[in-house]
């Protein structure tokens, strides 16, 4: 069984229904429901992302907080702390958003992270897949 996090990019395919990752996304969620992996979260700081980029692209207030809470029927949320912030401060990330979501997903003992860009996590010691790439070696084993 697996423990899964989802990087912010992967959330907003998700929540904003972008294809074709959306599907593949749906597919991973699913096999949280049916219970074929153990686990999958986000972290704090992504829920407030999501939020944040679906009212840009004007989506009405209580349409974006009703997509979120169908979104935590299947995913759980994994804190970012002041000891989080400060190891991703002194590390060799490219991007402070990253390696925060790193330190998020390690903390609570991530098998794998999920999302559109693998290069962002080029540091990570948890492997990295894409959605399409995951549900392949899922399914081929």
């Amino acid at each position: 069984m697996k423990r899964i996090f989802l990087d912010t990019n992967a959330v907003v395919d998700i929540l904003l229904e972008r294809e074709p990752w959306f599907t593949q996304l749906q597919d991973i969620l699913n096999l949280y429901v049916s219970s074929l992996v153990d686990d999958i979260r986000c972290s704090s700081m992504t829920i407030g992302t999501v939020y944040y980029l679906m009212e840009r692209v004007r989506m009405p207030h209580n349409v974006v907080i009703e997509k979120i809470r169908r979104f935590r029927r299947c995913c759980n949320i994994s804190s970012v702390d002041e000891a989080m912030v400060d190891s991703a401060l002194h590390s060799s990330f490219k991007d402070l958003e990253d390696a925060m979501q790193y330190y998020s997903a390690l903390s609570e003992g991530c098998d794998v992270i999920i999302t559109r860009n693998k290069k962002d996590f080029v540091e990570s010691t948890i492997p990295v897949m894409e959605p399409q790439e995951f549900l392949d070696e899922f399914y081929s084993k």
